[in-house]
């Protein structure tokens, strides 16, 4: 777009007259002011980009022969109808200052219009402003510190363009209260982006916020808190120990309180929390741990959790014709160290270890089928789906109830060990627990949260500093970790609490 410069002697010029006044009276001929804004004989309006709820700043280097000057902002949508082709929306006046700053709105493409007059002459120029959403795609890292105070840390994915701009990655803490002056954050259970599971499906998806005693429902591009709901709504007492959620509109979130033995589901569309109708929510268990299985119906992921008795121990599932059914006497006489779910195939792995003899480990591969006579689901060892074996030491053994995360592409399953992180290939023909640590962090540094992203499949690993208190987080690629380079891709130290859940959020 071409830039036009504006003068108020429309007359003079029109007669083709020089750039001056004459005073006939006096017989004094005056030049005209100078006056130009930078940049305004230019082909293109100047670009700016800015994440919403941040100001904008336009300093528009206006030089001038007057010092008397009239600025006059405004701005308007600018809207891409056909491509390279733009529909600028109504002006709205923001300000009279000489430099513009402004929040817009909300996030889109903006064009902002700047007059400049001494009353005699002036200029004019316009400029393009991009305003996107700081917390629309990152990695969530959810923490509490040593007092329960939750901390909801965002770390930003970077384009190409932020990168050149001179942003850099870190974790940015404390986000929910940076957006939400007022809010004051509890003890944090969990946190997940996830559709909603009814109409409208059109809305933006929202991000659930589980704290031990309520849920926040928040915009999940903007971190405003839309709503909230209280467990004791539903139970009285409740406290949440675990969250459990998909990023997919076939999941139901839900928070299970393992004291208490009784879940809360939140209904993602219309914002409430309710009591589920299926018995399986309803008895105590010693770990619910999150799994997940393909519906190719609906080409998406629905949660499916493992619930776990650990004392017997047992680990129960359901099914919807039959209900709960269980492992029973399978495991008797061993202590359940890990379990994860495949999802594709919604095989469970499990690794034991016999309580008579500490270094005798098996692991099973369990599946579910009806019984002889189509009365019920049993779990079922396939021919080949236990493998027992005598560890040469007690190195590279988890203890009971470890969370190992999945990586299914690669077949491996990362797990730890005090300040080890360990890589299982549960999948090879004679699966063994690894005797030393792939990583090992630096002593007094504990993992407390390890989740792999299944979609660029990267290993997320939080640990926690005992002597500072503070908590890490590092990103692997799992390609380069089974191929020997051990390096993070990032790594984010002592940059917020202790960490007990990280994840990705799109």
């Amino acid at each position: 777009m071409i830039m036009k410069k504006l003068t108020y002697l429309l007359i003079l010029l029109a007669l083709g007259l020089t750039a001056c006044v004459d005073d006939e009276s006096k017989g004094i001929t005056t030049p005209l002011p100078e006056l130009s804004i930078a940049g305004s004989d230019s082909e293109t309006m100047p670009v700016y980009n800015v994440y919403y709820g941040n100001e904008v700043t336009i300093d528009p280097g206006v030089e001038s022969s007057s010092e008397n000057l009239t600025y006059t902002w405004g701005y308007g949508t600018y809207t891409e109808v056909t491509t390279g082709s733009f529909q600028k929306g109504d002006l709205t006046t923001i300000s009279n200052e000489p430099v513009l700053h402004f929040a817009f709105p909300g996030e889109g493409s903006y064009y902002v219009h700047l007059t400049v007059t001494d009353g005699t002459v002036g200029d004019m120029m316009e400029y393009r402003v991009n305003v996107t959403n700081y917390y629309d795609k990152g990695i969530l890292v959810v923490a509490n510190s040593a007092d329960g105070q939750g901390n909801l840390g965002f770390i930003k994915e970077l384009t190409a363009e932020d990168i050149a701009a001179g942003e850099t990655w870190h974790l940015e803490e404390h986000t929910l209260e940076a957006v939400n002056p007022d809010l004051e954050v509890g003890t944090l259970i969990g946190a997940d982006r996830t559709n909603a599971a009814s109409t409208p499906f059109t809305q933006t998806p929202i991000l659930i916020v589980a704290q031990d005693d309520r849920c926040y429902y928040v915009n999940s591009t903007t971190f405003e808190v839309n709503s909230y709901s209280l467990y004791d709504e539903i139970f009285t007492g409740f406290r949440a120990t675990h969250f459990l959620s998909a990023d997919s509109y076939a999941s139901y979130p839900f928070v299970y309180d393992k004291n208490m033995g009784e879940s809360i589901h939140m209904q993602k569309a219309y914002w409430f929390v309710y009591s589920h109708a299926m018995d399986i929510y309803h008895y105590k268990y010693d770990d619910v741990i999150t799994g997940y299985t393909w519906q190719s119906s609906i080409n998406s992921k629905t949660l499916s959790p493992v619930y776990v008795d650990y004392s017997i121990p047992e680990i129960y599932d359901y099914n919807s014709m039959f209900g709960r059914f269980g492992t029973g006497d399978l495991l008797a006489g061993q202590n359940l160290l890990m379990v994860a779910r495949e999802t594709a195939s919604s095989t469970l792995r499990l690794v034991t270890q016999s309580r008579e003899n500490p270094l005798e480990l098996t692991q099973y591969t369990l599946t579910s089928a009806y019984n002889e006579d189509w009365t019920g689901i049993d779990f079922v060892v396939p021919d080949g789906g236990k493998t027992t074996y005598t560890a040469s030491t007690a190195d590279g053994i988890p203890a009971q109830g470890t969370h190992m995360a999945l990586a299914q592409d690669y077949q491996v399953a990362f797990y730890p060990v005090d300040n080890g992180l360990y890589a299982y290939y549960l999948r090879n023909a004679s699966p063994r627990l690894p005797s030393t640590p792939l990583i090992t962090y630096p002593a007094g540094e504990e993992i407390t949260c390890l989740n792999v992203n299944v979609a660029t499949n990267e290993l997320y690993v939080g640990t926690y500093t005992e002597a500072t208190g503070r908590g890490n987080v590092y990103i692997y690629s799992v390609a380069n970790l089974t191929s020997g380079n051990l390096e993070p891709t990032h790594e984010f130290l002592q940059s917020t609490d202790r960490i007990v859940d990280i994840r990705y959020k799109n």
